[in-house]
């Protein structure tokens, strides 16, 4: 379901419009490209973006549970421990003490569990963001380009229903005038 979901909101992309990183609101488009390509190219770059194995690279990812801070601490034994009355001598399956963050207590501590949150989270956007940079490698190999809507232009798009056909159409108009495409081309980031 979660990918149904992708898909639908990445189409929206090319007929629709994005908010890039720097906070300007964009859309796609390409000269002389005919309405049946123009959605085409989009649904078609929305579903490689959705169903493509995102790479994510989460070992430098600081604040997890599975890093090498993710383990439980060797703590010293208590007093009481069986190791400590013989002098050090005692054997390795001793059972801990009470209290001494042995791997089977009754629940995680909240530092663990919060780690574990944190990185399930940026594993999460790091999947986002690498089906966002897919999709615009698709669309850019396929000759599109990303250009930034004016406030005159977002004005009129706000006016028109989201998913509606004259959205789309009016998106298409603006995505294949050549005049829009070079004076508004939003240049990719390197």
């Amino acid at each position: 379901m979660k990918s149904i979901s992708l898909v639908v909101c990445a189409a929206a992309v090319l007929s629709g419009c994005t908010v890039n990183g720097s906070g300007v609101q964009t859309a796609w488009g390409k000269k002389d490209v005919s309405m049946i390509d123009y959605r085409t190219d989009a649904g078609q770059c929305a579903i490689l973006a959705a169903t493509g194995k995102p790479q994510v690279d989460a070992n430098n990812q600081a604040g997890g549970s599975s890093g090498q801070n993710g383990g439980v601490p060797n703590l010293p034994k208590a007093s009481g421990s069986s190791e400590a009355a013989s002098g050090g001598q005692g054997n390795s399956t001793t059972t801990p003490a009470s209290g001494d963050g042995g791997m089977y207590r009754d629940s995680a501590s909240s530092d663990f569990v919060n780690r574990a949150v944190t990185q399930q989270r940026n594993e999460e956007m790091a999947a986002q963001r690498a089906r966002g940079a897919s999709l615009k490698t698709c669309l850019v190999n396929r000759g599109y380009s990303e250009f930034a809507l004016t406030p005159e232009q977002r004005a009129a798009l706000d006016k028109l229903p989201q998913g509606s056909d004259a959205r789309r159409d009016y998106l298409y108009k603006l995505g294949t005038d050549p005049e829009v495409l070079a004076k508004q081309s939003v240049t990719p980031t390197k």
